[in-house]
């Protein structure tokens, strides 16, 4: 059994997987590759008696930043806006970057690990729309029809819940 290696493995895989792949791959994988999960996580969203909610990971910006991503998207917000939503988050982690770039660079992972890459947004959407179509069809895609995003607008949007 290998004991003591846990710390190089853990930096093999950051630094030879991880890295070359980027902030962009990770999301792309997580889309790919965590259908159930997200699908687990928007089925959540969907339920009003589950609110108020509070989804979060360690920085706020990656996997939080694709939860966000999806659900804006659910709500018809325009793409413009996400992004500038998704960048504002890079101020909220001044505080703290410089100790988070020290602790990436152990695990084999660059600075860029530790902020919001501008063209994020953009390119998340672009893999989804190549690979599936649309947001919508990679939803049904995974299960999450209409019906649930529907639950969804009504949970998070104003104008809904004043027709309702």
């Amino acid at each position: 059994m290998a004991v003591g290696r846990r710390t190089e493995a853990i930096f093999i895989l950051g630094s030879e997987v991880i890295q070359p792949r980027g902030l962009l791959g990770q999301a792309k994988d997580s889309i790919d590759s965590s259908m159930m999960e997200l699908k687990q996580i928007l089925e959540i969203l969907a339920e009003a008696e589950n609110y108020p909610v509070l989804f979060h990971c360690t920085s706020g910006k990656d996997r939080t930043g694709l939860i966000a991503f999806m659900l804006l998207l659910i709500l018809d917000i325009p793409l413009d806006v996400i992004s500038a939503d998704y960048l504002a988050s890079e101020g909220e982690l001044v505080a703290e970057k410089e100790a988070r770039i020290q602790e990436l660079s152990t695990i084999g992972l660059s600075a860029d690990f530790a902020g919001c890459s501008p063209d994020w947004v953009v390119n998340v959407h672009k893999h989804v729309t190549e690979t599936y179509g649309s947001l919508q069809e990679y939803l049904d895609w995974i299960g999450f029809g209409e019906a649930l995003r529907s639950k969804i607008k009504l949970n998070l949007l104003e104008d809904t819940k004043a027709k309702s």
